[in-house]
């Protein structure tokens, strides 16, 4: 079965999926609830609870890039396996933590774990399928992670209602050793490593993924200002603070919009190229981000969501195509840490350089400068230098990799 072409999107792919899924099914529940949790449970206070939640977040944009290497060399499989199991350790951690360190030391575990796996399943998706499908592969593979993050929180609560805070770390521990059970299920790519093509530094590394990089940490700024200030500026601005027309409500509109987009808009990376179609993304996401900027209704506000989505939807698949295009097959799971660390990057600078703006000009200036800064990274984007113009058929056909062959026996799909 190893030795046979895949179909796109075929049965290896959906595994894969689900693994994403399970993971983001936790980290949707546990970024919802780990505040209360660390306050009512372990006697957190404001201070100690900014530590015990965002302590893994800010290692792991250290840390990706090695989290991404260690699948590169031990394989895809053993990383997302590992890295689903160790999850469930880390909430067993945290569910028996006394103390804010014990819990933060839990949260530490957990939260890399994810991360390691989340990369490694991100290279496995771009390994599995031929160049001309990965923009849709990606594309479709986005929406575990926005299925995960708005289910999350809504079966978190469920749990916590049902049995406490420990049915909800027990609940979140099955759902990690479920993705450790859906990676086990599938076929890893095989890598053919090329002797002209051998492992390059680190830093020369970095230098090919930094424009796509650097152009996702401006984009991914706009998301960490709107998930932390978007409802304090509408409530600002007029609208409610609840209810089906009121300010959370955009969340939904955001949400749902992002979800449609990237079914709807799976195909564009491949036909138009990733250069193009991600550039298209960040104009329409300035335009969301100035219209929420001035929106003083649920209607402007509603709409400004619908345009932010949209930007979003093939942004992700857009970026982390170009960011990966130049990179040897064995070193996509180093290259996609990089990556992935310019997006942590972006939604810290977000939330954090976005508090500083807010504080210091407003929150519908600071919307305002992070639309304008969409342009920087629209730049960025077109800048690149390779085949920008070209889509991945064309650049299939002018002899880059159509197709993976083979990483190790041990990555051999089961029986």
């Amino acid at each position: 079965m190893s030795g046979q072409a895949r179909t796109p999107l075929g049965r290896d792919f959906w595994w894969v999926f689900a693994a994403s899924t399970c993971l983001t099914l936790v980290n949707g529940a546990a970024a919802a609830l780990l505040a209360r949790y660390a306050i009512h449970e372990l006697g957190a206070t404001a201070g100690t609870v900014g530590l015990l939640v965002g302590s893994s977040s800010v290692v792991a944009i250290v840390l990706r890039p090695v989290l991404g290497g260690l699948a590169d060399r031990y394989g895809l499989r053993r990383v997302s396996v590992l890295g689903g199991v160790s999850m469930a350790f880390g909430l067993i951690i945290l569910m028996l933590a006394a103390s804010v360190a014990a819990g933060t030391a839990g949260r530490l575990v957990s939260g890399l774990s994810s991360a390691a796996a989340n990369t490694a399943l991100m290279a496995w998706v771009i390994g599995l399928v031929p160049t001309e499908q990965r923009g849709r592969a990606l594309g479709i593979f986005g929406v575990s992670i926005w299925l995960g993050l708005a289910a999350g929180p809504q079966i978190g609560q469920s749990l916590v209602s049902l049995g406490g805070y420990s049915a909800l770390w027990i609940g979140c521990g099955v759902l990690g050793m479920a993705s450790a059970a859906c990676a086990m299920r599938a076929g890893a790519p095989r890598i053919e490593v090329k002797p002209e093509s051998p492992p390059r530094h680190p830093l020369h590394l970095l230098k090919l993924v930094a424009r796509p990089g650097a152009a996702s940490l401006i984009a991914w700024s706009g998301e960490g200002l709107v998930v932390t200030f978007l409802v304090i500026h509408l409530e600002g601005r007029g609208l409610a603070p609840s209810g089906l027309t009121g300010a959370v409500s955009v969340f939904t509109v955001f949400a749902i919009s992002v979800i449609a987009g990237r079914l709807a808009l799976a195909g564009m990376v491949d036909r138009v190229g990733a250069a193009r179609t991600a550039a298209a993304a960040l104009f329409t996401l300035g335009i969301g981000l100035a219209t929420l900027a001035v929106a003083s209704s649920f209607a402007v506000a509603a709409l400004g969501g619908v345009l932010l989505g949209l930007g979003f939807a093939p942004l992700f698949p857009a970026l982390a195509l170009l960011a990966t295009e130049r990179l040897n097959p064995d070193e996509r799971g180093s290259g996609i840490g990089v990556f992935s660390s310019f997006m942590d990057a972006g939604m810290a600078a977000g939330s954090i350089l976005g508090g500083v703006l807010v504080a210091a000009i407003g929150s519908g200036a600071t919307f305002g400068v992070i639309a304008a800064a969409q342009l920087v990274a629209l730049v960025l984007v077109l800048g690149g230098g390779s085949h920008p113009r070209l889509s991945p058929r064309s650049r299939s056909r002018a002899g880059l990799e159509t197709t993976i062959a083979s990483t190790a026996a041990a990555e051999t799909p089961p029986s």
